[in-house]
């Protein structure tokens, strides 16, 4: 589902929990066709596995586990365990567009069309809270969002940017003091026949779609994880154990089946999700405990 909204480059994010957004409306599709424009552009730019995850056009939501995500004419909203995440766009600026993007597993983006230079190349975003929820950029250039405790909030994925002719931009997040989230664009080398760029913060909660455990015989198994469309590619250092404690949850009873040795496996897996085996995360009991980082090469592809 995509919704046209028009907006300016400050968005609102609140974190919360048991947040009740009074101010957020219900779904609603846009009646003059920009918003399929807008889709078809997005999808057309957007890297394969950011296009792959939009939602069905008739979905009002989607959901993992513990997140819900809806779309609104005016923000997007993601309610978690954790509390609600909600991205509200107002008013839009001279060269640029927002759209609202609901995508897979309780997870939602707002793209950033930029139609010409005159948008600029700074957009912020003012992250609001009700809490003591902070905003920090990671290593890898994402975005997390956590309470003083350390308890993870959501966050938002690596950034990426793209012209109309497929070439990667470069952006990257700013977090000000404020807890003030911009988005930098560099449109210096973008010529004019290669707009509109597109860009967006794509927000999420769950990182684990389903895990379970199946036994090989004696005290052999193997733990299995499927990330979600979000998760598979949120993978900041600094987030582990927010993938590993949601690992354990799905689990259940079964979290003690994560051991030393399946952590640094399911941990490569997240890291180095580039060098294959499927949708889902195999971590076999029996394998060496060698630490995640010695894991991730071609050749032993996180099964050491």
């Amino acid at each position: 589902m995509i919704v046209k909204k028009s907006s300016t480059a400050i968005l609102s994010i609140s974190v919360a929990a048991g947040l009740v957004m009074a101010a957020i409306p219900g779904m609603a599709i846009a009646d003059d066709g920009t918003a399929d424009d807008a889709l078809s552009t997005f999808r057309s730019v957007a890297p394969d596995y950011v296009a792959n995850a939009v939602a069905p056009e008739t979905a009002l939501s989607t959901s993992s586990d513990n997140a819900v995500a809806t779309v609104s004419d005016e923000a997007i909203t993601i309610k978690s365990d954790s509390g609600t995440l909600s991205l509200v766009a107002p008013q839009e600026t001279l060269g640029v567009e927002y759209q609202p993007v609901l995508m897979d597993g309780g997870s939602a983006l707002i793209a950033i069309v930029i139609d010409s230079p005159a948008a600029g190349d700074v957009f912020e975003f003012q992250a609001l809270t009700s809490d003591d929820s902070r905003a920090k950029v990671l290593e890898d250039g994402s975005v997390v969002f956590t309470a003083a405790d350390g308890t993870f909030k959501g966050g938002l994925a690596t950034p990426w940017a793209r012209d109309s002719k497929g070439n990667d931009i470069p952006t990257r997040f700013e977090v000000t003091e404020a807890n003030t989230v911009r988005q930098h664009v560099d449109l210096s080398s973008v010529p004019a026949d290669a707009y509109p760029v597109v860009a967006d913060p794509w927000a999420g909660h769950d990182l684990v779609a389903s895990a379970w455990v199946t036994n090989q015989g004696g005290s052999q198994y193997v733990v299995h994880a499927v990330p979600t469309s979000w998760g598979e590619f949120y993978r900041g250092i600094d987030t582990h154990y927010a993938h590993v404690a949601e690992l354990k949850a799905k689990l259940g009873s079964l979290a003690y089946k994560v051991t030393a040795t399946i952590d640094n496996q399911f941990i490569c897996h997240v890291n180095y999700g580039w060098l294959g085996g499927g949708a889902t995360y195999d971590m076999e009991s029996w394998r060496d405990n060698i630490h995640w980082t010695l894991q991730g090469n071609p050749i032993t592809k996180c099964n050491p």
